[in-house]
């Protein structure tokens, strides 16, 4: 339905975007758990909102003088494109807050539904929107309009019980009052999630700038098709994982026997992934999706070292956080960022750039696994790093 180049310009904009996104948050959906049920929690979720909104506005603004004085951004973004990057990236940092509202509030019923909202009203659109013009500009346009539905329903389903802010004064005394309270959260929480964030999206736009879009194209959607696994099994993986290790740790002051049961489990269904993955990949992605996107499987080939080893550490990475080892987190996310541009920069065949990019990334992950059971044993492993 949709080219690689246009597929390539839609997935830039979107990388770009959820960079956005993590800094109009300012990572205080992340302090909601701190406050208690009721009106102190809603009144923490209607600051960030407050903030959020205000500083979408000011970003509008500096997007569309942009676009207006500098016309296309790499060449290939149109100024229409640049700026849908606020509101697209203000619906998915709303739907990030009633998200973590929902969860905080265990509220699953209405989490489960605000998630399946906005996947079905993104892609149904999109889908549409393809049979009338397959452009990167009206994946965009699908894009924004199935993000900010899903907020309106999430903000049905989950409305506001209390009173807002009555005036300027009011609305600026809980700012204050929140950056006072929870200032740990953009100057630290904030500068780590940008940089994970931003290293993963890098390649993508930096794809685009250096090779072109029907590059960036093939590489977005092999990192979709990989992602899912990791998505999907990864995630509800690392659900049980926090859930056990932290009992675990708390019990014994280790977690390491859970920590080795579910590296072995991971272990053998990332080895499936390998076995079924690299020797038919350029004829899955060739049958599925056309003869002319055969070139992802190739590079989804190539990215299958870093992908293999981030289907074990990505649920295993709570460890860091049971031990409150944080700032080696931070550590290692600086060290892939510096990879990353590394990488992504050094090389002047876009072939060599991802094989590289891989290798480096699966050696980065091959050292977060080493650290992440070091530190699931307790007493002395977390001395040393101390």
């Amino acid at each position: 339905m949709y080219a690689p180049d246009a597929f390539g310009v839609f997935s830039t904009w979107l990388g770009i975007s959820l960079v956005i996104t993590v800094c109009i948050t300012y990572r205080l959906e992340h302090a909601f758990g701190l406050e208690p049920d009721g009106a102190a929690r809603e009144n923490l979720v209607v600051t960030t909102v407050l903030m959020l909104l205000i500083t979408g506005i000011v970003l509008l603004v500096i997007a569309a003088l942009a676009a207006f004085f500098f016309g296309e951004l790499y060449g290939h973004m149109s100024p229409v494109l640049t700026v849908l990057l606020v509101p697209m990236s203000m619906g998915a940092a709303l739907s990030l807050v009633w998200q973590s509202w929902a969860a905080n509030n265990g509220d699953v019923k209405n989490l489960s539904l605000i998630r399946i909202t906005q996947t079905l009203c993104i892609t149904v659109l999109q889908i549409l929107a393809g049979w009338v013009q397959p452009t990167a500009l009206v994946l965009a346009l699908a894009q924004v309009a199935g993000a900010w539905i899903a907020v309106l329903i999430a903000y049905r389903l989950l409305p506001f019980k209390y009173a807002l802010p009555g005036s300027a004064g009011q609305a600026a005394a809980l700012v204050r009052d929140v950056l006072a309270r929870y200032k740990r959260f953009p100057m630290l929480s904030l500068p780590a999630d940008l940089i994970n964030t931003a290293a993963a999206q890098m390649p993508i736009i930096v794809l685009t700038g250096r090779f072109g879009p029907e590059v960036a194209g093939f590489y977005a959607l092999a990192t979709r098709m990989m992602g899912a696994p990791i998505s999907i099994l990864g995630n509800a993986v690392r659900d049980v994982f926090k859930r056990t290790a932290g009992e675990h740790f708390r019990a014994d002051g280790n977690c390491v026997a859970i920590y080795l049961r579910t590296f072995f489990v991971l272990l053998i269904c990332s080895a499936a992934m390998v076995a079924i993955v690299y020797p038919f990949s350029e004829s899955i992605f060739a049958v599925f999706f056309g003869e002319k996107w055969r070139m992802s499987g190739t590079i989804a080939a190539w990215l299958l070292p870093m992908y293999a080893l981030r289907f074990i550490a990505s649920p295993l990475s709570y460890t860091f956080y049971i031990v409150q080892k944080q700032h080696v987190d931070l550590l290692w996310q600086i060290s892939l960022l510096a990879m990353t541009i590394l990488t992504l920069f050094l090389f002047q065949r876009y072939e060599t750039t991802l094989i590289y990019y891989s290798v480096g990334y699966a050696v980065l992950y091959l050292v977060y696994i080493y650290l992440s059971y070091q530190y699931s044993k307790g007493g002395r492993s977390l001395a040393v790093t101390r």
